[in-house]
């Protein structure tokens, strides 16, 4: 089995209403325009596209950040970008998303980043179901959704009580193929220490702990946006994407399903 999986495209720095300069989109906005929309290269993400279908991938993964302040505009803008993957039906398409296409508590924002995420989901799932397992022949992936609102300049996330229960009876059942956790948020840093608390997974610790003993055998995420991959003592991998646009990094990631190891390569897009 081979997952191609890249994260945070960030399409942005949009003002579609008057109230977006009284809320923390102006913060977001401001910051994506003076200092990260020179990083982000759109290139990448079409150079990325096309080796995906050359590639030819059993599965890929997107795992969130399509939007920088979750503007109308700019999840239109990441559907409309994103929309060859959805229409190549070669492959398992999988996208979760991540804290800034949940910038703030705004309803109509987040009816555009459920109902765009239903589309690049194929409609086959809706995000209000996830936890959810998808079971293929290779292996069980886990998608999460683990975005909330923040204030000022927290970019951290959440993990339910409830997700973890379902979680953890999915993976208490030993299983010939891996379990594979899809999320945005690292449950580590690349050196395997906590992430600091401004931009961490709160109520992540029953993840962490399946991840150390092995009983989650890969956990594919994105939110840094340097790519790193970690292996835990138990042989788990944890593998951040990083940002595509401006990291220029696809992640390949190849399953032998005899074995049941894997082996991991950087695609560089630069």
């Amino acid at each position: 089995m081979k997952i191609l999986h890249f994260s945070d495209i960030h399409t942005g720095g949009h003002f579609n209403s008057l109230k977006s300069l009284f809320d923390k989109r102006i913060i977001g906005t401001i910051n994506y325009r003076l200092r990260r929309k020179k990083h982000v290269l759109w290139d990448r993400l079409d150079r990325a596209i096309e080796i995906i279908k050359n590639e030819k991938p059993d599965v890929v993964i997107n795992t969130g950040d399509i939007t920088s302040v979750s503007e109308p505009s700019e999840f239109l803008e990441a559907q409309n970008r994103l929309e060859p993957l959805v229409k190549e039906d070669s492959f398992l398409f999988l996208n979760v998303p991540g804290n800034h296409d949940y910038y703030t508590n705004n309803k109509l924002h987040f009816a555009d980043r459920n109902t765009t995420y239903s589309y690049l989901n194929r409609a086959a799932f809706e995000l209000e179901e996830l936890p959810l397992k998808i079971e293929t022949e290779a292996a069980t992936f886990i998608l999460v959704d683990e975005s909330r609102p923040n204030k000022g300049s927290l970019s951290s996330g959440i993990i339910s009580n409830e997700a973890i229960d379902k979680i953890e009876k999915w993976t208490s059942f030993k299983q010939d193929k891996p379990y594979i956790l899809v999320g945005h948020y690292p449950l580590k840093d690349k050196l395997g220490n906590p992430l600091a608390q401004r931009r961490h997974l709160e109520n992540s610790e029953p993840l962490v702990s399946l991840l150390e003993n092995g009983k989650i055998n890969v956990t594919l995420c994105g939110h840094i946006h340097a790519p790193f991959i970690r292996k835990e003592n138990s042989g788990a991998l944890e593998v951040c994407a990083g940002s595509l646009t401006i990291g220029g990094k696809l992640n390949k990631l190849e399953l032998n399903e005899s074995t049941g190891e894997f082996t991991h390569s950087w695609i560089d897009l630069n």
